[in-house]
């Protein structure tokens, strides 16, 4: 699998892999520095996960295809959208996607 950064200032890399014998290719946004500024510091730290939110893509910058997005977030935002108490975690989460919406991200 190789790294390719496209835009450092929002954290976002190609990844390119090979899974069940086929070409994949998807992108990977590190959401923790737009956690931590929107949550005031609360998120956007520590240990990270891969978000469980699939349907967002954006079109591959070496062609015209859709690819997938998957967002690595911080454990703890997580975690909290996936707890009891969603809310917060998922009012910082919206406000990530629609900064990540007026840069071309596309929801399916």
């Amino acid at each position: 699998m190789s790294d390719d950064s496209i835009l450092d200032d929002i954290n976002l890399k190609k990844k390119k892999t090979i899974t069940n014998g086929k070409k994949y290719d998807f992108y990977v946004f590190k959401t923790l520095k737009l956690e931590k500024e929107i949550s005031k510091g609360k998120f956007g730290k520590g240990d990270t996960s891969i978000s469980q939110i699939k349907n967002y893509k954006l079109i591959d910058d070496e062609g015209d295809d859709l690819l997938d997005v998957k967002f690595q977030c911080s454990k703890k935002l997580d975690d909290a959208m996936n707890g009891f108490t969603p809310k917060e975690a998922k009012k910082v989460m919206d406000e990530v996607l629609k900064r990540l919406i007026n840069i071309g991200l596309v929801k399916v």
